[in-house]
């Protein structure tokens, strides 16, 4: 079922007594653990793994995390939860964590649990987010509305996500670096000059409403020729008269 609920995701697939099965459980070195492939979070932040790290120094792991074997490289594993744990324990400069080793998972369902889960909890940046939902609809055959149902969000929400996909390279930069908002770049979506807009909305440190201004003037003003000055139209004239052409001068 596609529409998978609320609070649900990757710990109703675990269940909580799985963890407690002694023929799991094992102490795995952090060198032998790889992120998984499906996991769409790509930054994490620093101050909470820190954080995180300095708690395990203090109390150790009080829950293992969920790893599934490589089926390429054999002693590796992939994360299926727990990345920032993992993380964390590096930090801490702890050579072996607890897990839990699930196998008997299909690795398709792992991936599409994770990207609900994610999203979800709301722990991903807005192109993380659009990317996790694109990832739904190209490889697990969801719908905008199964999507908006299985994370509990619009589907105009959903959709305009999504379009930030679009954006130049450097329009997703500024919206991962927090230059600029979600709704100062929103409107640039489509556009084939965004570079030089961004110049502007930060030059000028515009709202989103003035960029949507700034837009609708520029995008009107290509289609109005401006009005040619008294010098330009004799230019135009003397030079039809010694050429005979039809002489027409754009400066």
């Amino acid at each position: 079922n596609k529409t998978i609920g609320l609070g649900s995701g990757l710990s109703s697939l675990l269940g909580t007594e799985v963890e407690k099965k002694s023929e799991n459980y094992k102490m795995i070195p952090i060198e032998l653990i790889k992120p998984g492939p499906w996991q769409p979070r790509k930054s994490f932040n620093t101050n909470e793994l820190v954080s995180l790290s300095d708690s395990i120094k203090e109390q150790g792991i009080i829950q293992p995390i969920i790893l599934k074997s490589n089926k390429k490289i054999k002693n590796q594993y992939f994360i299926i939860a727990g990345e920032r744990r993992w993380r964390a324990c590096q930090l801490a400069k702890i050579h072996e964590i607890p897990a839990v080793i699930r196998d008997d998972i299909n690795e398709e369902k792992v991936a599409e649990l994770s990207l609900v889960e994610n999203i979800q909890r709301s722990d991903l940046n807005p192109i993380e987010e659009a990317e996790g939902y694109q990832s739904l609809i190209k490889n697990y055959n969801y719908t905008q509305d199964d999507i908006s149902k299985a994370v509990g969000k619009s589907r105009s929400y959903i959709a305009n996500l999504i379009r930030l996909l679009s954006l130049s390279d450097m329009a997703k930069e500024f919206l991962l670096q927090k230059e600029l908002t979600i709704g100062q770049i929103r409107p640039l979506i489509g556009l084939k000059d965004i570079d030089g807009y961004l110049d502007i909305i930060i030059n000028k440190n515009l709202t989103s409403r003035q960029v949507e201004e700034l837009v609708r003037k520029r995008h009107t003003n290509v289609f109005v020729p401006e009005k040619k000055s008294t010098d330009i139209l004799l230019l135009e004239k003397e030079l039809s008269e010694i050429t005979g052409l039809n002489v027409k001068i754009n400066f």
